[in-house]
C-alpha cells in the first residue's frame, strides 16, 4: 500500500534524509528516506502491539498472583484444620476451645 504525505516541512524532510544517510553508512548500502519512513511506521505499530501484549501479560500475571494468594490461604486453613483434628484425636482436647475436654 502506498501512502502519500503532503505538507511536510522541508526541515523535517532534510532530517529524514540525514537519518537515512546515517543508516546507509552503517549498513553499507543505500537506505532511502522512504525506507526510513517505512521503518518508523512499522516500528511504531510493532511497539504499540508489543505494549498491548505486555499489558495483557501483566494483567494475567496479576490475576494469577491473586489466585495463588487465595489458594495459599485456603491451603493454610486446611493445614490448620487438619492439625486441630489430629490434636483432637490424639489428646481429646480441642485446642481452639483452650483446653476444654470433650
Amino acid at each position: 500500500m502506498n501512502i502519500l504525505i503532503r505538507g511536510v516541512d522541508p526541515i523535517f524532510a532534510k532530517e529524514l534524509e540525514k537519518k537515512a544517510n546515517e543508516i546507509s553508512k552503517k549498513i553499507g548500502r543505500d537506505f532511502s528516506r522512504n525506507e526510513y519512513i517505512l521503518m518508523l511506521i512499522q516500528n511504531d505499530c510493532e511497539l504499540r502491539l508489543t505494549k498491548l501484549k505486555e499489558d495483557k501479560f501483566d494483567q494475567a500475571v496479576d490475576s494469577l498472583s491473586h489466585t495463588l494468594d487465595r489458594q495459599t490461604d485456603k491451603l493454610q486453613e486446611f493445614i490448620n484444620s487438619n492439625n486441630r483434628l489430629f490434636h483432637l484425636l490424639a489428646s481429646g482436647i480441642d485446642n481452639e476451645d483452650q483446653g476444654e475436654e470433650l
